[in-house]
């Protein structure tokens, strides 16, 4: 699932195109949340796709949500009467969910917080992995990994910065995780010598595209969480339609932080992997260190 937040709701191209059928996508607003799949978007505005906004200019916003959008709003802000707000057609703009389904929501968040169920991870693991993470920030010869245009998965690039880029999915933040609930750490010499070894996991599986242009092909294979959903916590999107080549270098870095670090991931069973999906349950989940 992928993250933005604009002032109004927004379909970006660049965000979206390289999303497979099924994956989701939220835009954060200030009257909710919208989210949805890549195919509902195509099966319910199929005419937006069309337009030269969002074809060429690659955005197409909507100055106000229409009565298709309103399907797709969740996490409406306690504090906002969203029956007040008024579309096109002038009908209000119903509510859909409701404060007590998310209040319901957000009990079943806290009770998967504090689940025996629930992968308790080593403090001392956990805070070597994020002192490592600030000193790979930090040696510009280590490249960042970063999660856009995954159809370039496995690629590499020189950021007009001097930094190397690799595009990963979320296999990169996957292994790291599979590292954290073994309690397997590196320091940053073994983690260069195994990107120089192509050893770390870079994609989930080898396709001819990677075959042909990937330069770090490793895929997933054993390093996989099978029975698990991994999600992170603070959005990892860069809430732009900048290329890599484009994006501010300290950005990238901010990225990298935020997608690497176990601190901000959580994982979920796969029967209930879609609440994953939603924000107020995601909330919920800040304070693994201390789940009661």
């Amino acid at each position: 699932m992928v993250h933005y937040s604009s002032s109004r709701l927004c379909f970006k191209a660049d965000v979206i195109e390289p999303l497979n059928d099924d994956d989701i996508f939220a835009v954060h607003t200030p009257v909710g949340v919208f989210q949805m799949s890549k195919a509902e978007f195509y099966n319910t505005f199929p005419n937006i796709v069309k337009t030269e906004s969002y074809q060429k200019g690659r955005l197409y916003s909507m100055k106000t949500p229409t009565k298709k959008a309103i399907q797709f709003l969740t996490d409406v802000p306690p504090n906002l009467n969203i029956r007040s707000k008024v579309h096109k057609s002038n009908k209000p703009i119903r509510d859909l969910v409701g404060n007590g389904i998310r209040e319901k929501i957000r009990e079943i968040g806290r009770l998967w917080r504090m689940s025996e169920h629930n992968p308790r991870i080593d403090n001392d693991v956990l805070q070597n992995w994020e002192h490592m993470i600030d000193k790979w920030i930090a040696d510009k010869n280590m490249p960042l990994i970063i999660r856009k245009d995954t159809n370039k998965r496995g690629q590499s690039f020189i950021h007009p910065s001097g930094r190397v880029i690799i595009v990963s999915d979320n296999t990169f933040a996957i292994w790291v995780y599979y590292c954290v609930i073994n309690d397997m750490t590196y320091t940053l010499s073994q983690l260069k010598e195994m990107l120089s070894c192509n050893e770390i996991p870079m994609v989930f599986m080898q396709t001819k595209n990677i075959l042909k242009n990937g330069k770090y092909k490793r895929p997933l294979g054993t390093y996989s969480l099978p029975e698990w959903k991994l999600c992170h916590i603070e959005p990892v999107g860069f809430n732009s339609n900048k290329s890599i080549e484009e994006l501010d270098i300290k950005d990238i870095q901010e990225h990298f932080r935020k997608y690497a670090n176990p601190n901000n991931m959580f994982v979920l069973p796969k029967e209930i992997g879609d609440l994953g999906e939603i924000q107020i349950f995601i909330d919920e989940q800040r304070n693994m260190s201390n789940p009661i």
